[in-house]
Formats: C-alpha cells, sequence, structure tokens
C-alpha cells in the first residue's frame, strides 16, 4: 500500500521533532545536514539498567600533525566551487577534505596563522571530547585514550601486536585533515574549524573493518575579518574546541552508521543490545521519497543520504540563509519511544544545547502561516550569529520531518523578503511514504 502525504493539502498529522563551505556555503550547509541526518538514530543504543561486565575496549589513536591551513575564499572562488565541485557527485567530508588536502601549509595565510597561535597540541583536545561522547552515548564500549600514542606506531604503521598485547581487540584511528581557518559564513570572513577521517580496526587481523573512511567536519559559528581572525591566538584556539566539540559528535554517529558498533558488539555477545543503525536506515530510506516545491532561483541540494537535503539560492542573498531538510525515524530500537512527540522535542533540543545553542530559550514561532500539523520554534545560533526557524512534523510511523530554517545574518530583512519562499516550500513540498 502506498500513501502520499502533501504538506498542508491532506489530513493533518500529529508533529514530531529532530535536528541536525570550507570552500563554499554549500559544503559547510551539507556538512550540518551529514551531522545531523537520523539524530536520535545515530545518536543512541537501546537504553539498559547497568553497563555490561564485558565492556569493548577501543583503543584510539590520534594523529594532529597537519599544519595549520588558512582558506580565504574570494567572490571568484567561490563561483568556481559551486559549478565546478558539485555536492550532487560526492558527500560534503569529500569536498571538504579534499580541499583541505589541496591546499598549501605553506601559504602566505596559513603562515600568519601559524605564527601567531605557535605550539598548539590540538589532539588532546579531539581526544577528550570523542570520549566525552563514548562516555555519553554507550554503555558497551570503553574509549582508552592513551597517554603516549605514538607507543602503539612503528613508524606511520599501528602496531597491531602491542595493541593486543595490551588487552585492546579494536583501534579507532582518527587524522585529522584540516585544522585553521576558512571562508564557510560570508565572502571576506574566516571561521574556525577542523576536518577528520577515521577508521576503525580489527587488532586480530591489522584490517579495518571495511567501508570507506569515515569523515566528520565543523566550524565555529564565529566569523571574523581576515586580520582579527588570523592574528588573535585565543580567539582561535576558543573557536577550534568550539568546531571540534560538534564535529566529535560526527565521529560516534558514522561509525555507528557504518555499522562498526554493531559489528564488534556481536563479536562480544552483545550484537542484541547495539542495533545495526546502517541496516535500519536502509531498510526504511526505501519506503519514502519526497518532491520540494522550490520557488524561482532555488536549487535542491542532496545530502549524504537520503534522509536530509539543503535548499537554497545559490547567489544574491542566498550565502546568508538556508533551509535545512531531514527526515528522521522514530523507533525503539534506536533508543525512542514511538509516537511520543514531546520526548521527542526534548531530545533535538538536548542535542542542540550540546552543540552549544541557548536551547532553553526557544520561543513558539508564528511568523509563518503553515499548516497547523507542525509546530515551530525560533532559537538563536551560538554566540549570537544567526538564527533558526525549526518546523517538526509527525508524518506516517516511524517518520518525522523537520525544516531549519537558518539565518547565518540578517534575520529580520531575510525572513520579510523571503517568508513567501519558506512557507512554499514547508507547505507545497511533498513526500510519498510506502507501507
Amino acid at each position: 500500500m502506498t500513501s502520499y502525504l502533501v504538506w498542508n493539502k491532506g489530513t493533518p498529522h500529529v508533529e514530531r521533532s529532530f535536528k541536525s563551505w570550507t570552500c563554499s556555503v554549500v559544503a559547510w550547509a551539507l556538512l550540518v545536514l551529514c551531522a545531523a541526518s537520523s539524530t536520535r538514530g545515530a545518536a543512541q543504543e537501546k537504553q539498559q539498567p547497568a553497563a555490561p561486565t564485558n565492556r569493548i575496549r577501543l583503543l584510539l589513536l590520534t594523529d594532529t600533525s597537519k599544519l595549520l591551513t588558512v582558506h580565504y575564499e574570494t567572490k571568484g572562488r567561490v563561483i568556481r566551487d559551486l559549478l565546478m565541485t558539485s555536492p550532487l557527485t560526492g558527500g560534503v567530508g569529500s569536498i571538504i577534505v579534499d580541499a583541505a588536502e589541496q591546499k598549501h601549509e605553506n601559504s602566505k595565510e596559513s603562515k600568519i596563522l601559524q605564527k601567531t597561535v605557535g605550539e598548539f597540541d590540538r589532539r588532546p583536545i579531539i581526544e577528550a571530547r570523542i570520549a566525552a561522547v563514548f562516555k555519553d552515548k554507550t554503555r558497551y564500549f570503553d574509549l582508552v585514550v592513551p597517554p603516549d600514542p605514538s607507543v602503539y606506531m612503528t613508524g606511520k604503521d599501528i602496531n597491531f601486536s602491542k595493541v593486543q598485547a595490551d588487552g585492546y581487540p579494536y583501534v579507532l584511528w582518527v587524522k585529522e585533515k584540516f585544522a585553521g581557518e576558512a571562508t564557510v559564513a560570508g565572502l571576506g570572513t574566516l571561521s574556525a574549524g577542523s576536518a577528520l577521517e577515521f577508521k576503525v580496526y580489527d587488532a586480530a587481523t591489522g584490517k579495518d573493518m571495511g567501508g570507506k573512511p569515515g569523515r566528520a567536519s565543523a566550524y565555529s559559528p564565529h566569523k571574523q575579518e581576515f586580520d582579527p581572525a588570523t592574528s588573535d591566538r585565543n580567539a582561535f584556539v576558543a573557536d577550534y574546541d568550539v568546531a571540534v566539540g560538534s564535529e566529535c559528535g560526527q565521529v560516534y554517529g558514522v561509525i555507528n552508521k557504518q555499522g562498526h558498533l554493531h559489528a564488534m558488539a556481536e563479536a562480544h555477545g552483545l550484537g542484541s543490545e547495539v542495533p545495526d543503525l546502517g541496516a535500519i536506515l536502509a531498510q526504511y530510506e526505501k519506503r519514502f521519497d519526497y518532491n520540494f516545491k522550490l520557488p524561482k532561483h532555488w536549487h535542491h541540494l542532496k545530502g549524504t543520504t537520503k534522509y536530509s537535503a539543503t535548499l537554497m539560492k545559490l547567489f544574491g542573498d542566498g550565502p546568508k540563509f538556508r533551509v535545512l531538510v531531514n527526515v528522521d525515524l522514530m523507533l525503539a530500537e534506536l533508543g525512542q519511544k514511538p509516537g511520543d512527540l514531546g520526548e521527542y522535542i526534548r531530545n533535538y533540543f538536548e542535542g542542540l544545547q550540546e552543540k552549544g545553542y541557548a536551547a532553553d530559550a526557544a520561543t513558539s514561532f508564528k511568523g509563518f502561516t503553515l499548516d497547523p500539523a507542525y509546530t515551530v520554534y525560533l532559537i538563536d545560533r551560538p554566540h549570537g550569529v544567526g538564527k533558526e526557524i525549526v518546523a517538526f512534523r509527525q508524518l506516517d510511523a516511524p517518520f518525522v520531518v523537520v525544516y531549519d530554517v537558518v539565518f547565518d545574518s540578517d534575520y529580520d530583512g531575510l525572513v520579510a523578503k523571503y517568508s513567501s519562499d519558506f512557507q512554499e516550500i514547508i507547505n507545497d513540498s511533498r513526500i510519498k511514504i510506502r507501507e
């Protein structure tokens, strides 16, 4: 049986919730979606009253040897990137990391930042953040941060014999591919950011557990012009920490989605406790399709998964705002109470608080004329950099859809100028759900 749900043109459904450039605004927007895709599903295992005695030990090895780099964008280069680096042919992670690798660490801009920052050990920051995420998200894994990762390395290779001898069946290898400043939210500005690439290895075989390397990236919402951004060490360090805090949550979500957590748990008799998120997402993504209603000059930019998309104007005011669309799942095996919209919204805003939002200050938003099936909130972005209008709606079980209208600046002017566009997108887009 196939049912067609036309938003604002059919029987209203109960609402629910969800959340979710290094070279361009497009890349940045897709990055956010990559992190947000299937939010709660990618974040939580089933809750148990107590931790098991056979927790799985996972050794974290981190390489932060790459020098700080500055990616300063001009109008001409941004247009070139938008036209020649199509997000439709690859994930945002590949765009961001590849761009970082192509930049020269000895550029004039990079040298300025390197001199300003001086000695800065980034490894403990990344390690602490990843460890905190694992501690918060799972009771089945012990992520161990060694005092000196080099003792487990032979040159550039992992010494798996040493890893096994010390009682670690698995290794999470993380390499920072980019660290520094980049233009992400306005030409002529820079924001501190980081990009990670990672793999999970089976220590017994010395082989990674399959699939493409995981990637995660994030940027601080604090943006500055070139001179202050590259001349204030304390500001850079603080903003870098904000970016790392955001991207490290993605690390856990990606390896969970790749099925690595389930595979490790299954090998240790805990497979029933740690769902195979990748298989679940693959199963449900076959059950829905969408057709967005796009006003003139708007474009649909596909995300890294079917569960996410970006709708935006590429030129004019386009770099200042965008609409992030996400489809999420409410399933008991993913740690949710099916049908409990209140809990879902609470979880959503708790996730925002972890990313630096003042989620407790969110207010009900009545500025759009939308289908009454939507619950809509207005929230300030971290550090007072812009605002977001977030509209939640429950679809046919177990699906939820969320429209997140993101304003990097000039909220009042843009929401007045483009309110009809936003309302048309949210009200007239369609989603088809198959049983």
